[in-house]
């Protein structure tokens, strides 16, 4: 077999398990739990994937599928009402050219109302992203909320050669407005793309009627909404679109309130000071007298630091439960600290059967925990699934003090587990949680070879996570995340496997701006990128010899390709090969062509807000200038691989080409590969094709060979 045989052979092995996308319980009791999940996976065969549901039982002792996996690769979305009767679904089918939407309602194991929604022509296509995305029951299970685009008039030119016959036949068509064709809209953004104008719409099942809910301001755009109690209305998030919309993925500092939207159009705005702040994720307890959401301050970084906001129901009065400030808690006679909430979103059932107690999980450092928090007693319990800031554990639902989690680690790929918490007395005793696996257990070929260790390196916080053979002095791939403000996780990771896989080890560092460390290590980086953040990893790869004596490689992606071309250019002789994926390397230019400008401004340390253009704020654009990869690519040495996406609007395709044209002019060996993809160039295509080239290139220039 070839070396590149093996290289292919262990791309396979390494993006063969599937990864969750959700679980619900079903039906859960003391003695027994059943739980629906939905997985992905890569089938590279057809480059392409696919997605599966199924059905697992489990005596808290034994597991065991209730049937075959099912593939439901076209539902778009879909929902369980309260009581499991009926189960909703958004199916998307080929038609012709034509891609058609329906709304389907399935009960007593029967398609019992099925809505083409193309024919129908009330909206556009429905929205099932995670920024939008909105399918839910009404309590009385009569009505479905969904969020769909907007319906747009037809346009034809101002002059149209038309039959007699038709005209005549059809008279005056008020539907079609002319003049309109060429009319630009602004959509949110990268991974949005055509999402303009999202509206709230109600189909009644028993009057099989369709209806967009009014009295929404023009300025405003819904998103995630969920019934209120009495199910007279819903509450949802309001996104302002003045001045102008901001790419919104990844990004949780958009302007947004919270508001609430009776069926018969009164528009009340819940929330408070909503042009400072931004809002995420509503939702109700189980008896509906509290609502929560997170909330953080708009503009500023791109994520942060969330508070827990609690409404009471009945009287409006806002509280916070969780603040922006660090905690320590006390876990088993040890103290622990707690960084504060850094989740997008709080699953759609998350309460214990006290009613007062939501089940959240965060990034903790390079790891995802699962806290309880008492919206009364504002205290916060850790749930001992794992070892503090090791692997990640995330909480998908919680039904009859039953949590369905997710845990996975570098070198484990992803599981379920079904976890009891016992009832006392005084309420519930989180330190004594039973667990109980609910998926297979798998393990990475020669997974016993391998090791994780995350390190205290950085400003004494857990910052690193070493991810390689043991006793090994193979080649180290240092991977700087991307964001800035987003961390490394002690989650499996397809390519991460992949290079371990073929003898290489990667080094994660979660230098400062990451999340998961509190809000002023998040904020500590504004106005010094391209500085702090590269010094950050550098002195991480400097502070232990194990890792600097080996022959390093630099790999990462958008801020992370940022930081690379970065340390090409800063550490030129310390590096043997680069590959950036979609990197920053030009702020100026960056400005002119992102779908969130307002990225640059605010990482360079100033107010977005107050900057209309770089040619009139000479001291912004002198900063920019001096914070991009662009200005030391005279001195970098290292071959360098740039993978683009033509179709990305979060750094587009012309960063990346802008530096190779530079390189190239200075004598640096440098390809570029361009894929059909946008910003995360995640379809199977990209990924194969990038993932094996990056490691043919870290062969080629870490071995002897190429020296």
């Amino acid at each position: 077999m070839s070396q590149l045989d093996k290289i292919v052979a262990a791309y396979r092995v390494a993006t063969q398990y599937p990864a969750l996308l959700s679980a619900r319980i079903f039906d859960g009791s003391k003695s027994s739990v059943s739980v629906h999940s939905v997985w992905v996976q890569r089938v590279l065969e057809r480059q392409a994937k696919t997605r599966f549901r199924q059905t697992v039982f489990s005596d808290y002792k034994t597991y065991s599928l209730t049937s075959p996996p099912t593939d439901v690769t076209n539902e778009l979305i879909s929902a369980h009402s309260k009581s499991n009767k009926y189960f909703c679904v958004v199916r998307e089918v080929e038609s012709g050219k034509e891609i058609k939407q329906y709304l389907e309602v399935w009960a007593d194991c029967s398609l019992v109302k099925n809505y083409d929604l193309s024919a129908l022509d009330v909206h556009g296509k429905i929205y099932a992203d995670g920024e939008f995305g909105t399918l839910e029951w009404s309590p009385d299970e009569t009505k479905i909320v969904y969020i769909a685009e907007k319906k747009v008039p037809k346009s034809e030119p101002f002059y149209k050669q038309k039959s007699k016959a038709s005209v005549q036949k059809d008279g005056v068509n008020n539907d079609i407005v002319p003049g309109k064709e060429y009319d630009w809209s602004q959509d949110w953004g990268e991974q949005l793309v055509g999402k303009i104008t999202p509206v709230l719409v109600v189909c009644d099942i028993k009057t099989d009627s369709i209806d967009v809910l009014p009295s929404i301001p023009n300025d405003i755009n819904p998103a995630t909404a969920t019934w209120i109690p009495d199910g007279k209305g819903v509450v949802a998030i309001g996104y302002t679109i003045t001045p102008r919309k901001l790419g919104l993925i990844y990004c949780t500092n958009r302007p947004s309130h919270v508001f609430s939207l009776t069926l018969s159009g009164e528009y009340t705005v819940l929330s408070k000071n909503s042009e400072q702040l931004s809002m995420k994720s509503p939702t109700f307890n189980l008896s509906g007298t509290k609502l929560l959401w997170l909330e953080r301050l708009a503009d500023g970084p791109h994520h942060s630091c969330f508070k827990l906001m609690c409404c009471n129901w009945s009287t409006k009065e806002i509280t916070t439960v969780v603040d922006f400030d660090n905690k320590i808690l006390q876990v088993n006679n040890e103290q622990l600290p707690f960084y504060g909430l850094y989740n997008q979103a709080i699953p759609r059932r998350s309460w214990l059967n006290d009613d007062k107690t939501i089940v959240l999980s965060t990034p903790q450092g390079g790891s995802i925990h699962t806290f309880a928090i008492d919206t009364e007693s504002k205290d916060i319990h850790y749930l001992p699934i794992t070892k503090p800031f090791h692997e990640c554990v995330s909480v998908l639902d919680v039904f009859n003090d039953v949590l369905v989690c997710h845990k996975s680690s570098l070198n484990k790929p992803g599981q379920l587990f079904a976890i009891k918490v016992p009832s006392i007395s005084e309420g519930y005793d989180f330190t004594n949680i039973s667990i109980h696996e609910i998926s297979p257990s798998r393990s990475l070929p020669n997974s016993d070879n391998f090791v994780v260790e995350h390190g205290y390196t950085l400003h004494d916080k857990p910052t690193t996570i070493f991810y390689g053979p043991k006793n090994s002095n193979c080649p180290l791939i240092v991977w700087p995340h991307g964001g800035p403000h987003s961390a490394s996780l002690d989650s499996f990771i397809a390519d991460a496997a992949f290079f371990v896989q073929i003898g290489f080890a990667v080094l994660f560092i979660n230098y400062r701006g990451s999340i998961g460390l509190g809000k002023d290590y998040v904020e500590s980086l504004l106005g010094n990128i391209g500085d702090a953040d590269v010094k950050d990893v550098y002195n991480a790869v400097q502070s232990n010899p194990l890792w600097s004596n080996r022959k390093l490689l630099l790999y990462g992606g958008s801020h992370g390709g940022f930081l690379v071309t970065h340390l090409s250019g800063q550490y030129p002789s310390l590096f043997k090969a680069v590959c950036a994926l979609n990197p920053v390397t030009d702020l100026i230019t960056m400005f002119g062509t992102t779908d969130i400008p307002d990225w640059d401004i605010a990482e360079g340390g100033y107010n977005y807000s107050e900057v209309d253009s770089l040619a009139n704020s000479k001291e912004v654009l002198m900063k920019l200038a001096d914070c991009s990869p662009c200005k030391n690519v005279h001195k970098v040495q290292a071959p360098t691989l740039l993978l683009l996406g033509e179709k990305d609007l979060r750094v587009p395709s012309s960063q990346g080409l802008s530096y190779y044209h530079l390189l190239k002019k200075h004598g640096v060996t440098a390809r570029v590969l361009m894929y059909n993809d946008c910003h995360p160039l995640s379809t199977v295509s990209a990924d194969m094709d990038s993932s094996i080239n990056t490691a043919l290139w870290f062969e080629k220039y870490s071995s002897d060979v190429s020296e």
